[in-house]
């Protein structure tokens, strides 16, 4: 015990267990505080992007019995949010409309559910963001300022102490529309585990480096005692979040080595911690991008004489490359359109975008030919050579109870003839827009004749080309058959509901591959069936 070699060995085992435990310890701390209040701002975030959709999601699937897709939904988005651990939608007369726990497999059929504690029901009540804390049992609510700026209210509205950065929220409640709040409980369990593996990694290290420090003490005294020392400052500053530091130890022996790789670690979590953040801001990037999207589509179609319209876009990941959209041009004329960028994604996204806004721009020009012609032009002078955009342009003209056409490009348009019952292909033509510089010579106006009952559909290949699996796909064949079979239904929202649920029954849980747009148009009059399929689509109209 008196040797030398002995005291230094039990001297850094000390110090080194000593270092590692307060700085496991501090660490720990730390991290739980900033973690606990990332989690409270993430689901505060997440809450404000989500509540509106699950609300639309709820109002769009279940009054069509369509749970599984409504519970489908509502599964993707705790996949989004590790941290969630249920949701909940409550009206503001504090009836629980659905519950993530309870309703995992089918929906509730029992007897009204309500809200069984009174701060939740206060809460919902209020239509005010608020949130209920765990460890000390108060409730906030969550107002804007002037200035654009979060404060803390109670519910009379006087300004309160926000949160601690240790003080847990058990549950959020957002208000989501007119009618409904949803409320997002929150999970600490990946907290704790994160914490915990931080602490095992702690202590990890510090076993090692008694380890390590007892080796080279009793060989190495004289020599190791500063390059060690060194080393467990360099490992304690960066066990503190300093990633940037380096630990300079050139002894040319095992420390150095040590000293190496703990510099490799420190540039690796600098990097990884790098990554994590970019990942997640893209992350959110592309969701916002999503629902700004989202909300360039038509949200209600032109009321016209003579005309029954209906349409749908089902994306096949958060960016989208399909497009339609309607232009009024008068009470007696609208042009309406449908197209479809090459591929899908942020690229397509940008160009829909752009070709929207040209066709807008040109609008003025009822003449649809000289109109895409123009669009054309642009296009190919604004987009990269291997971007082009396939449209399908039609024309109504209600006072003479007329339909016309220009494609460019596009999938044949499809109509379905009441009188007889048969389905037939219209003439294609035309050239995708932004291959070439001038298309008036290519593009042709064709007229439509419509009878009374008659229907004509225009669609992107995302339907004909919805795989079952990697070998079988909907095809056009199919599309017919659903056309023949769903053409006599009473209007165009019938016939486009019964259409996509066909396409969708028959990819059944196989991935989407391409976005999937459907527009349809019914001549009212004729024989008629009652619908009898709904579809689950992204946007309603």
């Amino acid at each position: 015990m008196n040797s030398l070699k002995t005291k230094l060995v039990v001297g850094i085992s000390l110090f080194i267990l000593l270092l590692f435990g307060i700085t496991a310890f501090l660490f720990a701390s730390e991290t739980r505080r900033d973690l606990t209040q990332d989690i409270f701002r993430n689901a505060r975030s997440y809450a404000e992007l989500t509540a509106e959709r699950i609300s639309n999601d709820y109002n769009l699937y279940i009054p069509q019995d369509s749970f599984i897709y409504f519970n489908r939904e509502i599964k993707d988005k705790f996949e989004k949010f590790e941290d969630l651990e249920s949701v909940e939608i409550i009206n503001y007369e504090g009836e629980i409309l659905y519950d993530s726990i309870t309703d995992n497999e089918k929906r509730y059929e029992g007897n009204a559910r309500t809200v069984d504690s009174i701060y939740k029901k206060e809460q919902v009540e209020s239509k005010i963001p608020s949130a209920r804390t765990l460890n000390t049992n108060r409730t906030v609510y969550l107002k804007r300022n002037d200035e654009g700026e979060t404060v803390y209210v109670d519910r009379s509205e006087n300004n309160i102490a926000p949160l601690a950065p240790d003080e847990r929220v058990d549950y959020l409640v957002q208000p989501a529309s007119e009618e409904l709040s949803v409320v997002y409980h929150i999970s600490y369990a990946n907290l704790e585990k994160r914490v915990w593996q931080s602490v095992m990694r702690s202590m990890l290290m510090a076993i090692f480096g008694i380890g390590i420090g007892v080796f080279l003490a009793y060989f190495f005294a004289k020599t190791i005692t500063q390059p060690l020392k060194k080393l467990t400052d360099g490992v304690g500053i960066i066990a503190k979040g300093d990633f940037k530091h380096r630990v300079d130890v050139k002894t040319k022996d095992e420390v150095s080595v040590l000293a190496d790789a703990v510099n490799k670690m420190a540039a690796e979590l600098d990097e990884s911690t790098k990554a994590l953040v970019y990942k997640e801001r893209v992350a959110k990037e592309l969701e916002l991008a999503s629902k700004i999207q989202k909300e360039l589509l038509p949200t209600q179609i032109p009321k016209i004489q003579g005309i029954d319209i209906s349409a749908g876009l089902i994306p096949a990941e958060e960016i989208g490359g399909d497009c339609y959209d309607f232009i009024k041009i008068d009470e007696e004329n609208l042009i309406m359109y449908l197209g479809d960028v090459t591929g899908h994604g942020v690229p397509s996204g940008i160009v829909v975008s752009i070709a929207n806004a040209l066709i807008y721009n040109y609008a003025g020009d009822t003449d649809m030919v000289t109109l895409l012609t123009q669009v054309n032009r642009i296009l190919k002078e604004k987009t990269s050579a291997n971007m082009f955009i396939t449209l399908v342009m039609m024309k109504w003209m209600a006072e003479q109870n007329k339909m016309s056409y220009v494609s460019a490009g596009h999938e044949q348009l499809i109509k379905y003839e009441a009188a007889t019952g048969k389905v037939a292909l219209l003439p294609s033509g035309g050239i995708a827009l932004g291959m070439l510089p001038d298309i008036s010579k290519i593009l042709k106006e064709i007229d439509v004749e419509m009878a009374e009952g008659d229907v004509v559909i225009a669609y992107s290949d995302g339907i004909p080309e919805a795989w079952k699996n990697t070998k079988e796909m909907y095809g056009m064949a199919n599309l017919k058959r659903a056309l023949s079979e769903y053409g006599s239904l009473a209007n165009a929202h019938a016939i486009r509901n019964a259409i996509l649920s066909d396409v969708k029954e028959y990819m059944g849980d196989y991935k989407q591959q391409d976005d999937i747009t459907l527009l349809v148009l019914k001549r009212p009059g004729g024989p008629t069936i009652a619908p009898t399929v709904g579809i689950d689509l992204k946007r309603p109209e």
